[in-house]
Parts: structure tokens; C-alpha cells; sequence
């Protein structure tokens, strides 16, 4: 639904002067998570609107009877209202991360399900706060390293998490700031961590490269290239594993391509000449790799990657 309208309705429904009988189909029907996730639009007025919501939404609740039910929902409101109000500078209706508001949209789809084997821990790391960290991926490491029983299930929700919220470059500086990518690529091969997390942190790795600064960060600064040539030396490598890593260099390149058609004539060039050997070696070894796997359609990808690398090369040359 398109948020010019959804977000007006919403405000005039929750108007002083509009009788409103049970308040907690605000949270059921999926308004309150609508309001949180408008605070990561670029558009200034759709956040705006989102916070105008929000507003409604705290007035609203406190003149609800529900004395308990009520509590956990102002509660996440406080931690984005006192979330901003820590922060230094934050501008008139600051955009906040899509990593924050895909956490707290999926804290409030939890704690509507007190069945959910997430919820004792959402809630008890939720609740206990008096303010979120609005510049920083939450509850990140505490989930990824946790060591309750159902540890596999809080990795797979907190990548999850990472993997749907990064979507751009602010993202991926929340996550940058928070050694996000370090961590992960650290954690690989770990026996902490299953073949679906090992699925996911590549998904993620595969979001972060498809942003300008994460794709640049990651490749120039982290040793993408080279880590990534790292898994597919491995013995008996997952072949879903090497297809999710064509797909990274795939979307790597595009990205480069595309961060250098915007620069000046005599800077053109510069990232794909700094990049070109590790990109040569990572893309021989996924050949040899795609041989022995005798996949067609991992060599015809490979081979198309390579032809580009070889004619921006070329041209770059001359």
C-alpha cells in the first residue's frame, strides 16, 4: 500500500476526536509496525508522517485502559523516542536504518506471539532497555553468540534480520560501525554455525556488495576477493556455496562498473585497476571449480564475467 495514503488514514483514525474501542488492533493489524518501518524512507515526508503516527499512536495508548497490554508497546516507542533524544545532531525527523526498523517490526511480530521460542529472549533483551542504540545493528553479537538451547534458531533470526534491513549505504555503515561483516566472515567455517547460516551470512555478504560503499569498503579494505577465494579452495565445497559466491563476484563487478560510469574522466578506471588481479585469481579458481563440477551454467557466468573484466581492462589500457 502506498504510504501517502495508509499513513494519513492511520493518523485520522487515531484523530482526539475519533471513538476508538480496542486499541490493541493498532498492534494486531499491523499499524504500528507500518509507522516503524516509514522511518527508514528517504522521503522526508513519509517519515514525517511515520512519526506524526507514532505520536497518535503513544496518545492513544495512554488513554486506553489496558494497564498491562499497553506497557510493552510504549515501551518500544520509548526506546526509539529516548533512542533519538541520546543521539548527537539528530536532525527533525532523522531517517533511521532499515536494520533498526526491520529489528523492532520483527520484536513486535515476537511479542504478539508469546508461543514463539524467540519470545523469552526478544523480551527479555527488549524490555529491560531504556533506550536502543539507534547507530549500531541490536542485539547483534548477543544473538549470534548465544548459548542458550535454541542458539541455532537466534543465529538464524538475527541474519535474517541483517539480510532483509541492508539495503543501502547508511545500512551498511550501521553495520560497518558494528564489525558486522568482520564478524562474519570470521565465524565461517565454525562449528557454531550451521550450513543455513553459512547460506546467510553470503546472502548478506551478497547485500552488502550490491551498495556503493559496502561494495568498495569490502573489496578494497576487507579482502573480499581473496577471503572468497579462500572458501572455494576448500575440499568438498557445497556447490550452492560457490553458486552464492559467482553471484557476489557478479554483483561486485556490477556494482564497480556502475560506482565508475559516475566518476570524472581522469579517475576512471582507478577502482577496477586496484581490484583486477584478486578479481583474476578469484575468477580462474571459480572456473577450475565449475570444471570440476561440470556445471554449464556456473561456467557460462564465470565466462561472462571474465569477458567484461577483460574488455574494461582492455579499454582502460588504451
Amino acid at each position: 500500500y502506498d504510504p501517502r495514503f495508509i499513513l494519513p488514514f492511520l493518523s485520522q483514525l487515531m484523530a482526539p476526536e475519533m471513538y476508538m474501542d480496542k486499541h490493541m488492533r493498532l498492534v494486531d493489524s499491523g499499524a504500528l509496525s507500518y509507522a516503524i518501518a516509514s522511518l527508514s524512507s528517504r522521503e522526508w515526508g513519509v517519515r514525517a508522517a511515520g512519526y506524526h503516527v507514532l505520536a497518535r499512536v503513544v496518545g492513544a495508548m495512554d488513554t486506553a485502559k489496558l494497564a498491562q497490554e499497553k506497557q510493552v508497546w510504549l515501551h518500544i516507542l520509548s526506546l526509539i523516542r529516548n533512542g533519538l533524544a541520546t543521539g548527537s545532531n539528530t536532525p527533525r525527523c532523522a531517517r533511521l536504518s532499515s536494520l533498526v526498523t526491520v529489528f523492532l517490526v520483527r520484536v513486535v511480530d515476537i511479542l504478539l506471539t508469546p508461543l514463539s521460542t524467540l519470545y523469552k529472549t526478544v523480551s527479555r533483551s527488549i524490555l529491560a532497555k531504556p533506550a536502543m542504540d539507534l547507530q549500531a545493528v541490536p542485539e547483534f553479537s548477543r544473538l549470534l553468540n548465544s548459548a542458550d538451547l535454541n542458539s541455532t534458531g537466534e543465529q538464524r533470526w538475527v541474519l535474517e534480520v541483517v539480510r532483509d534491513g541492508m539495503r543501502d549505504n547508511l545500512d551498511y555503515s550501521l553495520a560497518n560501525r558494528s564489525f558486522v561483516c568482520k564478524i562474519l566472515k570470521s565465524q565461517w567455517g565454525s562449528v557454531a554455525i550451521d550450513r543455513v547460516g553459512h547460506l546467510q551470512i553470503l546472502d548478506i555478504l551478497e547485500r552488502c556488495v550490491a551498495t556503493n560503499y559496502g561494495c568498495t569498503d569490502l573489496v578494497t579494505r576487507h579482502g573480499l576477493l581473496t577471503w572468497l577465494v579462500a572458501i572455494i579452495k576448500q575440499d568438498r565445497v557445497d556447490k550452492l556455496y560457490i553458486k552464492k559466491v559467482v553471484n557476489i563476484v557478479k554483483i561486485s563487478w556490477e556494482t564497480i562498473c556502475s560506482i565508475e560510469e559516475r566518476k570524472q574522466d581522469e579517475k576512471k578506471g582507478l577502482l577496477t585497476k586496484l581490484i583486477q588481479t584478486e578479481m583474476k585469481i578469484l575468477l580462474g579458481q571459480l572456473q577450475v571449480t565449475a570444471e570440476r563440477k561440470q556445471d554449464a551454467e556456473l561456467r557460462a557466468n564465470i565466462e561472462n564475467i571474465s569477458s567484461s573484466l577483460d574488455l574494461i581492462s582492455t579499454s582502460a589500457s588504451q
